[in-house]
């Protein structure tokens, strides 16, 4: 915990990009299995535990704490986290029994395996045992939100620098891992083989674009060498179905999720999209909204829609929202302008030229015919 403490501590005070790269892959080549894992997942923001709440360590701070100092402390300080860690009284060494503080994994095992009526004293334990430093760290690691200056792509580079591989390749698998990402620290070791991911239903990286300098790459573009895409007034999606479709994939419905460009599942607030998919496939486009008319293609539910993309006011009125209501399926049905396919049936084919990959999307499009793509 102490090593955990420590690049937490680094991380916030550290300006620099390439120091905050430097001290996360040193803790990466310092740390072992499955202590990096979880100490990874926890500045990526993908850890999360259910078992310690907020409000339980208010209670916890307030045995051994005047709640007024508290509460003028927490407002001084703003940070629930910083405040308890630094206003935690340090224990008489005759009082507390002495042990040493428990590794990253095996402190998330234990709040989440302790009974609730069990864990405020283990917790008071831990930190009793802990400095300022390491009470911040593992209350952070117990509630969430750590926030350390480090986006899950910072981390990511660290990966790459310390396992010398190329950060697009951890990119196209990150999504597939599971924590504690033992075969992808296997393979940066080089002791284990690049972890293999099915297209499943999980998120892959979006293949953005990338700007160009215009005074430096204009005169040397070939046209010829480039496609060009309308700019449609709508927010980049992925779609993700029919992994376990099987061989009836072409005629039956497949299971369908929807992606934003940030990985974030908006499957649930466009159904009208998800349930209409069939094949498999790995497909990237633009959500739109089309204008509902009683001609124009026919779906499969006899409804009809007319492919005029609609203003993105329209669309507006749609995102954010947990499920879709029956009036905004009827009066403003979504439907996805796709240009590029990642995965074609269960082939990842992101590394072919766009050419060919436009190709394949054509042959699977004309092969699974649907109004809404």
């Amino acid at each position: 915990m102490n090593r955990f403490a420590s690049l937490l501590e680094t991380l916030i005070l550290t300006p620099s990009r390439n120091a905050k790269i430097a001290a996360m892959a040193q803790y990466f080549q310092d740390t072992p299995d499955p202590d990096r894992g979880y100490a990874l997942a926890a500045i990526t923001r993908d850890l999360t535990l259910a078992n310690l709440k907020p409000a339980g360590l208010r209670a916890l701070v307030a045995d051994r704490v005047d709640p007024d100092l508290f509460a003028m402390s927490y407002d001084y300080v703003g940070d629930m986290a910083e405040t308890i860690s630094l206003i935690w009284p340090e224990a008489d060494s005759a009082d507390v029994e002495t042990s040493p503080l428990p590794g990253v994994a095996s402190f998330i095992a234990d709040v989440e395996a302790t009974p609730k009526s069990a864990l405020d004293a283990y917790i008071a334990h831990q930190l009793d045992n802990a400095s300022a430093n390491e009470r911040w760290a593992m209350i952070k690691l117990a509630t969430g939100g750590l926030r350390v200056g480090v986006s899950a792509r910072l981390a990511k580079t660290a990966l790459a620098q310390y396992g010398g591989q190329d950060l697009a390749e951890i990119e196209k698998i990150w999504h597939g891992l599971d924590i504690p990402y033992a075969g992808l620290f296997a393979w940066l070791d080089g002791s284990g083989d690049k972890p293999q991911i099915a297209a499943g239903n999980i998120f892959h990286p979006m293949m953005l674009s990338n700007p160009i300098d215009a005074d430096r790459d204009f005169n040397r573009l070939e046209a010829a060498d480039y496609d060009a895409e309308w700019k449609w007034d709508g927010i980049r999606v992925q779609l993700v179905f029919g992994a376990d479709t099987g061989s009836d994939a072409a005629d039956s419905p497949a299971p369908g999720r929807m992606f934003s460009r940030t990985g974030d599942d908006i499957s649930a607030a466009f159904p009208d999209v998800t349930t209409s998919l069939r094949g498999q496939a790995v497909l990237d486009g633009e959500l739109l909204i089309g204008a509902p008319q009683d001609h124009g293609p026919e779906t499969d539910r006899g409804e009809h829609i007319l492919f005029d993309a609609q203003p993105f006011n329209h669309l507006q009125q749609r995102l954010n929202r947990k499920k879709a209501a029956k009036t905004q399926l009827r009066d403003l049905p979504a439907f996805v302008r796709v240009y590029d396919m990642l995965f074609d049936g269960g082939a990842d084919i992101r590394d072919l030229p766009l050419v060919t990959r436009r190709d394949r999307l054509a042959r699977f499009l004309q092969q699974h015919d649907n109004p809404r793509l």
